[in-house]
């Protein structure tokens, strides 16, 4: 998943020219690297795509996710705390969805190019407070966050057939976020992503070669370096990776590596909801709340294929930096922190 480069040269009243009325939303294959991209031109209508029109972007009385009904989203479903006396979280269609809902047709062929149609399924998930991040969330409203992750996930397993399903959130300007109001959303694609991709198929190469899975020798290094976790308990392991794509970069893994997110046991949520906190804790305090974007990488939707050589995790990304000219014509990240002293300084601040 790409970072968005913003340019504050546009100013706060930049608006796309009034002739980009073309919808286009299809996959098209590079000739080169056999990579796609998706191409979703309706997610421009969004506005906020200007770091100085965030924080002017739908104060609380007149945000849209106040109001689903009222502002035209149509929720899905509407999850509630344990006593059922209030809402916690709704589950909409997303209003701007990268891909159109339905199937897509078989790939086709545009000139030289593969090209098939963006469908699947794009939701999002509201949380009740406007102002309240997910980092502020105490390690039982997490664990109840994951649940709701995985019923929609399973939910959308029904709508045809794909190649993938991604949750990810989005904190802040820098994030990519266009709204203050903590969301996260559930996508499901036709193509295995090529950073999932890569890392199916190198954790399959691994394990063919060695007999192990990758994740637990990175697991058991780590823990007998004893230089870069910040977290560990029972059933999960939270560290900075040794090669971290961006500063202070944070992966939390559970300890028995199951491939496949959604197929977690319920009675561990709760266990990965204090980990989660824990680790955000860490990170607020000593990034002083920084912009963030997390996602769950988890095994494909290919029918018949255990991926016992795969281990489902979270990865968080603080958004520190601003990509350059290297990262982004050699494809290299370029990391300017240590993971070691990115460990160091948060194994000082303590979790609430």
């Amino acid at each position: 998943m790409g970072r968005q480069v913003q340019n504050p040269e546009l100013g706060s009243g930049f608006q796309l020219p009034a002739y980009f009325t073309k919808l286009l939303n299809e996959f098209r294959e590079d000739l080169v690297s056999g990579e796609w991209v998706l191409f979703a031109t309706g997610r421009a209508k969004r506005g906020g795509t200007v770091l100085e029109d965030f924080k002017a972007i739908e104060p609380e009385k007149s945000c849209p996710f106040e109001d689903l009904e009222k502002s035209g989203n149509i929720v899905l479903e509407t999850y509630y705390n344990k006593e059922k006396t209030d809402w916690i979280a709704k589950a909409a269609e997303n209003k701007f969805p990268a891909v159109l809902e339905g199937q897509p047709e078989l790939l086709k062929r545009t000139g030289p190019f593969s090209v098939m149609e963006a469908k699947g399924r794009h939701e999002v998930i509201i949380f009740k407070d406007h102002k309240r991040t997910l980092s502020e969330f105490s390690p039982a409203e997490l664990a109840d966050v994951f649940k709701i992750y995985q019923e929609r996930y399973i939910s959308m397993l029904n709508y045809g057939s794909m190649e993938y399903i991604l949750i990810f959130h989005n904190q802040g300007p820098k994030a990519g976020a266009t709204m203050q109001h903590p969301h996260s959303q559930i996508i499901s694609i036709p193509i295995l992503p090529p950073d999932i991709k890569r890392s199916i198929m190198g954790s399959e190469r691994f394990f063919r070669e060695n007999n192990q899975k990758v994740y637990d020798v990175m697991i058991d290094w780590e823990i007998k370096e004893k230089k870069r976790i910040i977290y560990a308990d029972d059933d999960f392991i939270a560290f900075c990776p040794f090669v971290s794509k961006v500063p202070y970069e944070i992966r939390i893994f559970p300890k028995k590596g199951h491939a496949h997110f959604e197929q977690t046991p319920e009675e561990i949520l709760p266990c990965l909801g204090k980990a989660m906190h824990a680790v955000f804790a860490k990170m607020d305090k000593a990034l002083n709340k920084p912009d963030y974007n997390f996602f769950i990488h988890t095994a494909p939707l290919e029918a018949g294929h255990a991926h016992d050589f795969y281990t489902w995790h979270i990865e968080i990304l603080p958004q520190l930096t601003i990509l350059g000219g290297f990262d982004l014509g050699s494809g290299i990240d370029v990391n300017t922190v240590d993971p070691d002293e990115a460990a160091a300084l948060m194994k000082k601040e303590k979790a609430d």
